[in-house]
């Protein structure tokens, strides 16, 4: 925590990325860096709209579905190999509600190379 708008921190995380062209799925172990910036409405700075951005990469351990058998034929879908690394880059913005000193629910949408969705988090 740099101040009470800005942070930046280190990401570990254990991806499970669906791929539905495949069908199949990518395992992969990911280490990144990140940074938080919020603004803060109102005085008592119960509300906080927040940004992350992040960047990183990852290292594929396990594949599933790399291979399609379509008549008994064996057909490669997924170009990637067990050991290859991904990069990765991400964007989660996001509201914060604070309840209690500093314990708070933040929610938005996540916007990244791997995924489109939605974060849900606690924090303290």
């Amino acid at each position: 925590r740099v101040d009470d708008k800005r942070t930046f921190g280190l990401m570990f995380r254990r991806s499970d990325i669906y791929l539905d062209y495949a069908p199949g799925d990518l395992y992969t172990i990911d280490a990144g860096i990140m940074f938080r910036r919020y603004i803060h409405l109102g005085k008592r700075k119960i509300f906080a709209l927040y940004s992350d951005l992040y960047a990183g990469c990852g290292w594929i351990y396990k594949i599933s579905g790399k291979y399609h058998y379509p008549a008994g034929v064996e057909k490669e879908v997924i170009d990637d190999n067990v050991g290859d690394a991904r990069f990765f880059i991400g964007w989660h913005p996001g509201i914060r509600v604070r309840f209690y000193k500093n314990l708070h629910i933040f929610a938005g949408p996540v916007l990244d190379t791997d995924c489109l969705g939605l974060h849900l988090g606690l924090g303290f």
